[in-house]
């Protein structure tokens, strides 16, 4: 008997997009899921749309709250899902219709805890081609994964949680931060820690819209470097972790990507501009950095 899959879905002002979404998860080849809705406030038509969808298929959620951002709806998804597994979709995305199945069977014959595929980015439908090819599952050491993984343009999709399969497990004492942009990269690397073994399937079956109009994108153009500072907490997060859990490797290229951002701020961002979360980092880290002279002068002009 097949096992049942919780799938979180976060909605906020998406009705352009969301029956696209939905229709593509009520209509995966893997049946057995329970589909869990989250208006988080919205102001247009997605709480409706929900509830529209609730009426036809019996394994539909909705859960409506009161705005509190992408943390706090998928929280709102983790702690009713009562699934063996959990799956995470964002309401302007969709998959493919054999996402689920493929997921489910690779996790279970390479006995793995989490299993994940490649992302296809789209402005336009029509530019998907999807990906019908055989595959392979590629397994890891979770801990291996970890202490080898580096950041690369190809690499995102390690990172971000859509696109990936889990064992409910992973996440009974984990939950994102509330409040935080960049929600993901606090969390990703738990989960892989907390599993076993994972899988990776070399097919593109998650489709990622590329939309500017998206709240997040809109944040970061009327609060400059706002995303600068919410990857830098994530860093801080994941340095802590790294020395609690003695993840070395890991330890290493985090500060090295700290670090580097660091620098970016201070060759990029005019004095008056620069934030005090930035300013205390620079302090906080200048025995780290290389231009240590450079960065004493810089804080003595900006304080």
């Amino acid at each position: 008997m097949n096992k049942i899959i919780s799938v979180i879905i976060p909605v906020y002002n998406v009705e352009r997009y969301l029956s696209r979404c939905i229709e593509s998860v009520i209509n995966q080849t893997y049946r057995d899921l329970e589909i869990i809705l989250i208006d988080d406030g919205s102001t247009d038509s997605s709480g409706t749309i929900c509830d529209d969808y609730a009426q036809k298929d019996s394994r539909i959620i909705v859960i409506h709250q009161k705005n509190r951002g992408l943390s706090a709806a998928r929280n709102s998804g983790l702690d009713i899902a009562k699934g063996d597994y959990i799956g995470f979709v964002d309401s302007d995305d969709f998959i493919s219709l054999n996402f689920y199945k493929i997921l489910y069977d690779a996790l279970n014959e390479t006995n793995s805890d989490l299993s994940f595929c490649k992302v296809e980015k789209f402005l336009n439908i029509q530019d998907i081609k999807e990906d019908l090819n055989s595959y392979i599952p590629k397994e890891y050491n979770s801990i291996n994964f970890i202490e080898e993984f580096t950041y690369a343009k190809d690499t995102v999709y390690c990172v971000v949680v859509w696109n990936k399969l889990y064992k409910k497990y992973l996440w009974n004492t984990l939950r994102f931060p509330e409040g935080k942009i960049c929600e993901d990269e606090f969390v990703w690397y738990k989960c892989i820690f907390n599993s076993k073994k994972i899988c990776e399937i070399d097919l593109a079956m998650y489709y990622y819209f590329i939309r500017e109009d998206s709240i997040i994108n809109k944040s970061y153009i009327e609060f400059p470097l706002k995303k600068e500072i919410a990857y830098l907490e994530a860093l801080e997060d994941r340095i802590k972790f790294s020395k609690e859990n003695k993840l070395n490797n890991f330890l290493k290229r985090t500060i090295e990507y700290r670090n580097k951002l660091l620098r970016k701020i201070y060759i990029t961002t005019p004095k008056d501009k620069v934030p005090l979360y930035i300013k205390e980092q620079l302090k906080n880290n200048m025995k780290n950095i290389s231009f240590i002279k450079k960065i004493k002068i810089y804080l003595k002009n900006i304080s």
